[in-house]
């Protein structure tokens, strides 16, 4: 789902994704509560945009009717507006969101893939049925 958000470049390609897995596995994050790192970032993000403000209806819009894109795209351009106008606020929510991508998901289900180093050959997976070889 692309997302236009406006004048801040820099954040072009995390403001849609951290839009979409708030919108996506959000709901769970309320309900459930728990100190998910994905529950840390809504968290940063709930701070920033308060109670009663737009982007504050827009961020509990999107975990409410995840389906809606027009909803997501809304919170995004918001999000990406917010982190333009404050780097305080991004280096917050980016520090939030490397937590959240490092973890996996909001009940640590996910596969996440890291890797950094050197290597001629890897295999990161989560099932594999039979064996590997190279």
């Amino acid at each position: 789902m692309p997302v236009a958000t406006g004048g801040s470049g820099m954040f072009e390609e995390v403001v849609p994704a951290i839009a979409t897995a708030l919108s996506t596995q959000g709901s769970e994050l309320v309900i459930a509560g728990g100190k998910s790192a994905l529950r840390s970032l809504y968290e940063v993000i709930r701070a920033r945009f308060g109670q009663g403000t737009p982007e504050g209806e827009s961020l509990e819009a999107v975990i409410l009717d995840p389906d809606d894109e027009t909803r997501v795209e809304e919170f995004a351009r918001y999000l990406a507006a917010a982190m333009a106008q404050d780097p305080e606020f991004a280096e917050r929510t980016l520090a939030a969101w490397r937590g959240a991508t490092a973890s996996g998901s909001a009940d640590g289900a996910a596969v996440v893939n890291n890797f950094s180093g050197q290597a001629d050959q890897v295999v990161q997976a989560r099932n594999i049925s039979g064996g590997v070889r190279f």
